[in-house]
């Protein structure tokens, strides 16, 4: 039998860039004089843009700043349109323009968000460090940097931005769920599990946490308990492949074979260019001295680029 190598998957909730940061907004009294056109299409932009009506949105805020070129507030947010538009080059041209006007954190932290989209991770950390030289307490600013670092690798900086965003906003569940996988990421795995048990703790439905900490208990050989925290995210989630491979894999150190095999047949079911699911449920066939079933399976991880499967298939016809 060839060397064992089962691959969990852990997931971080970093998802740099994925929302630009409107600042809670006050409407501006308007007189019905007309001499605050620029606030009547401000405020008419605001009410688009919260209905998701981002074209007119557009239109508002932009008919605010011809009525008003240092409306810093309407460059913002049409820089936040923009991004929910996902032009994303147009979204920085406006937080360029509104920090010309004053220099805000929420213009450099939604900048940063706009950068990270478009694939430029070092601008993105430039400015979430410069939210936080602004307002020292920016728990976003810290979370997303911290991301970034856990992106390259830098799980110490990771622990500590995540740990800065935790103290500035202490029901911070995404931070406590991202710093327990840098602490896995560093082998501490007792500081992994206490970490994800508190971002499950603020969040109940947080299906990811209870994957990660599923994870962590695998790590640490408690295969039962890895088991439940699986069950426990597929049942918030039953769309969940990672967990579904995962609990095959605990499966698998249970000696049930046969339903380690059930498990990557439903990670496949969901996503059929999972290739590490397609890897361990040929691990799992072995046992079942399915050899053919076996090679079939690796021969097609190693086609969906998991490059661990390659070496399984040296003994298959």
């Amino acid at each position: 039998m060839k060397k064992v190598i089962f691959t969990l998957f852990a997931a971080i909730s970093f998802f740099g860039g994925a929302t630009a940061q409107t600042d809670s907004i006050v409407k501006a009294k308007v007189l019905d004089d007309g001499s605050q056109d620029a606030e009547k299409f401000y405020n008419a932009g605001i009410s688009a843009f919260a209905a998701k009506n981002f074209q007119s949105a557009l239109t508002n805020f932009s008919d605010a700043i011809g009525k008003k070129a240092d409306f810093e507030r309407a460059w913002y947010n049409r820089g936040t349109t923009k991004f929910e538009m996902k032009d994303y080059n147009g979204a920085i041209a406006d937080f360029d323009k509104a920090l010309s006007i004053v220099q805000s954190p929420d213009s450099y932290f939604s900048r940063g968000q706009a950068k990270y989209a478009m694939g430029n991770k070092a601008g993105a950390a430039e400015d979430y460090t410069k939210t936080i030289e602004v307002k020292s307490d920016y728990a976003q600013a810290y979370y997303y940097r911290g991301g970034i670092k856990f992106e390259n690798g830098d799980y110490k900086g990771a622990i500590e931005d995540f740990s800065a965003a935790i103290k500035a906003k202490p029901d911070y569940a995404y931070a406590y769920n991202d710093r327990g996988s840098a602490k896995r990421m560093l082998d501490d795995i007792d500081g992994a599990i206490s970490d994800y048990s508190e971002a499950i703790r603020i969040q109940k439905d947080y299906y990811i946490a209870y994957n990660n900490r599923g994870s962590a208990k695998f790590d640490a050989g408690d295969y039962a308990g890895a088991i439940e925290d699986f069950n426990k995210a597929i049942s918030l989630k039953p769309d969940y492949a990672f967990a579904y491979n995962n609990r095959a894999s605990a499966k698998f150190k249970q000696k049930d074979y046969k339903g380690s095999v059930e498990d990557c047949n439903k990670a496949i079911q969901l996503n059929a260019s999972y290739g590490y699911a397609y890897m361990n449920r040929g691990i799992a066939k072995e046992m079942l001295r399915d050899d053919a079933g076996a090679c079939a399976d690796w021969k097609k991880a190693a086609e969906l680029g998991a490059e661990t499967a390659k070496n399984y298939t040296g003994d298959c016809k």
